[in-house]
């Protein structure tokens, strides 16, 4: 008895000193996250000299040089918003300041701008906002601002490479967004309003941007619009609209996705976009895989063969898990490279390029990231993810547009905002979608929180708008799974709330207090790749400018493999058909370039070159001119005479913008024996510069030995963004013979 006694006092004694050693510890110094570049506390964050310090939840001060201020003061009614409180002071006051700059971006006529530089509303910036939390604070300037880049019925591609769509054909964003309105507030109006907007944008981009022997979507890679920036050198806006990029597949997925699911609440036949969607999701995982990296390529890309680059595109990468389109999404979220501030772009950078999408970091990525994070329950990707957001808005007082891969820094990017509207978005989605981990159905709010341990202890969010239902909502402890579920003091099973519910209503959660001990991220130096070399040939011999960083150059033959040397040229080159030659640098340690522009070599007698104004009885020049009004329909004829495999493209001029924005791309259709073989794509290629010449995407087709006809159309799916300009010049016709 006595032992036991002494043993129970010892007990006492050991718990008591340990508790009155835990309350005398400051709980400012408990660490939240910690690397080698900063370290996270509740009330702060340390990077070097540099220091964030969150005095309350309306107040931080910063001393990072290059602010525009000294510290954050709350100076706004927030009082229409859900009110957020936890044990962190630091991600209080962030999610204040956030919804602070959120009401700074409302504009006059109550729609979103785009960022403190950036006036007005933009299609993929408010739509991607729209998805990570506006759908939640600010539903009906949400929808206001979609209906605003609607015209004619259509969704609006904003301008862009080439002169926008159909170049870049992420407009399509906007489903999805519309689609998460809906889910959040269960507005039939709005349902009935938009099915038909993106049934209508959809039946155009099936007609001028899906492949269907493919069964992808071609365009330009969702947000990465600076064509420098992502692509190398020598790919033109027709050689990108041609390419088949990661994340506009994703984007193109929910939005079939989205049409599917209002079609059938409407109660309209939409068997046609699920076998498209199918389709495409099969196509992706088959195509895009990288099986040795354990993630997706970036994108697919060439002129006659498509080979795909290994790099790494973040953004879409996460896209494919939250959407549940990638089969293994554990992989992705464990092997995609990440760098110590944030998720880039893509990985590895390019050479010689300045930072924007390249050697950047884009907070509104890295919240889609932490999303994806969290859905497959990788609490070490999802605790760095917060931190890096945190950080930055920390320290520099503003959720910015981007920031450098190489120090998190703003500074030193070639554009860059404050209060950019997805970055702020971005940073409220962490407390939205992980922390609180709510999901939206057509049916009802789904609760799946995922809160790192150091983020334990009791969250509040106050005055949840939902339907018709207002939501206070109490998360107590940490983990990945809810222990128990209580709505209004009844306990149940699943963490719902149905969309029929009305009124003021009290929800508690209560947490696991467990995580997964197997959460792994792919933690790595940034890492530049080699350069792009060109590739040349002559007398039967090809070769390839040298590149200092190149250990070996790597020889493809039309897609496949071919050689690797480490020599500059190849000899005895024999063309029995028509191939095409690429290069592809290596380094030392095994980092690819880009693929080298390709070179396609074939026997002259193969090729017929024609001049387009032969066929035109009115042309009056040395070339034949396209407008909505002048040679709407544009035939010709040409005599086969060998059956076989063909492609034909046109060499154009359009001087109506510049290569690098506009919306002035021209599109028409082209027939073949009065049938259907696709678009032609004629992209801006300097303002007013009608003297550059070059070719229109390639037609490939089976051709009989007679005289075919040919027929350039311009059809109602053919109209671009411009209402009034959509012309060009062709100069030549070029035909070849592949097989």
């Amino acid at each position: 008895m006595k032992k036991w006694f002494f043993n129970s006092l010892l007990i006492f004694i050991t718990i008591s000193i340990s508790v009155l050693l835990f309350n005398q510890c400051n709980p400012d110094d408990y660490i939240l996250y910690e690397s080698s570049a900063f370290t996270l506390y509740p009330n702060r964050v340390e990077q070097g000299e540099y220091k964030a310090i969150a005095k309350s939840k309306s107040h931080i001060t910063s001393n990072y040089p290059g602010n525009n201020k000294a510290e954050w003061k709350l100076s706004t009614d927030l009082s229409q918003y859900p009110q957020y409180e936890s044990n962190q002071v630091l991600l209080s006051a962030i999610y204040q300041l956030s919804l602070e700059e959120l009401e700074k971006n409302i504009a006059l006529d109550s729609t979103f701008n785009t960022g403190e530089k950036w006036k007005g509303v933009w299609t993929r910036d408010i739509s991607y906002s729209v998805i990570l939390a506006l759908a939640i604070t600010n539903p009906e300037i949400a929808m206001k601002s979609l209906l605003r880049k609607v015209k004619h019925g259509k969704i609006i591609q904003d301008t862009g490479t080439g002169g926008s769509w159909p170049i870049s054909s992420d407009r399509m964003i906007w489903s999805a967004a519309a689609w998460e309105l809906y889910k959040t507030t269960g507005d039939l109006d709005w349902l009935r309003k938009v099915y038909f907007i993106i049934k209508n944008s959809t039946e155009d981009d099936l007609n001028v941007v899906w492949n269907f022997q493919k069964r992808l979507f071609k365009g330009e890679s969702s947000f990465l619009d600076w064509r420098e920036q992502s692509y190398p050198l020598w790919m033109e806006p027709v050689d990108i609209y041609n390419s088949y990029s990661l994340g506009t597949q994703a984007v193109h997925y929910q939005s079939l996705q989205s049409l599917i699911k209002m079609g059938k609440l409407l109660d309209k036949d939409v068997q046609k976009y699920q076998d498209i969607s199918e389709a495409l999701k099969k196509s992706i995982n088959e195509k895009f895989w990288l099986p040795e990296q354990k993630f997706f390529g970036q994108y697919l890309y060439g002129r006659k063969n498509d080979i795909l680059s290994s790099k790494s595109e973040s953004l879409g990468e996460a896209l494919l898990v939250i959407w549940d389109i990638a089969e293994d999404q554990k992989q992705v979220i464990a092997n995609t490279p990440i760098t110590q501030f944030g998720v880039p772009c893509f990985y590895p950078q390019i050479p010689h390029v300045p930072a924007y999408h390249n050697q950047a970091i884009w907070p509104f990525v890295q919240a889609y990231w932490n999303w994806a994070s969290s859905k497959v329950h990788n609490s070490k990707s999802v605790e760095w993810g917060i931190a890096n957001m945190l950080r930055s808005t920390a320290l520099f007082l503003t959720n910015k547009e981007n920031l450098l891969i190489k120090n998190g820094d703003f500074n030193g990017t070639e554009i860059n905002s404050d209060r950019q509207l997805w970055s702020v978005a971005g940073q409220l989605s962490n407390i939205y979608r992980i922390l609180f981990g709510m999901t939206f159905t057509s049916d009802e709010l789904q609760f799946q929180p995922l809160i790192p341990r150091e983020y334990k202890g009791k969250q509040s969010l106050q005055g949840l708008r939902y339907c018709n239902a207002i939501l206070d909502i109490d998360i107590y402890g940490f983990g990945d799974q809810i222990r128990s579920y209580s709505l209004d003091g009844k306990f149940y099973r699943y963490a719902i709330v149905p969309k029929d519910m009305e009124g003021r209503h009290k929800i508690e959660i209560r947490m696991n207090n467990h995580l997964p001990y197997d959460s792994e991220i792919n933690l790595v130096e940034n890492l530049v790749s080699p350069e792009t070399t060109n590739l040349h040939f002559s007398e039967n011999r090809l070769y390839w400018d040298k590149k200092e960083t190149a250990k070996y150059y790597n020889i493809y033959r039309n897609g496949e493999l071919l050689l690797k040397t480490e020599d500059n040229y190849m000899s005895e080159v024999n063309i029995v058909k028509p191939t095409e030659f690429q290069v592809q640098t290596e380094d030392a340690t095994g980092n690819l370039s880009f693929f080298s522009e390709p070179l396609y070599v074939y026997d002259s007698n193969n090729e017929r070159i024609l001049e387009a104004e032969t066929f035109d009885v009115n042309a009056k020049s040395t070339y034949v001119q396209l407008s909505r009004t002048q040679n709407r329909e544009f035939y010709f004829k040409i005599r086969i005479p060998k059956e076989g495999k063909y492609y034909i493209d046109f060499l154009y001029a359009n001087g109506n913008g510049p290569i690098n924005t506009d919306n002035k791309c021209a599109t028409r259709s082209f027939w073949v024996n009065n049938t259907y073989r696709g678009p032609l794509v004629f992209p801006q290629r300097g303002k007013d510069n009608w003297t550059d010449y070059g070719y229109s995407n390639p037609i490939y087709m089976d051709l009989t030995k007679t005289t075919n006809l040919f027929k350039i159309s311009f059809e109602e799916f053919n109209k671009n963004m411009n209402d009034e300009i959509n012309s060009f010049r062709i100069d030549k016709i070029r035909i070849i013979r592949i097989e």
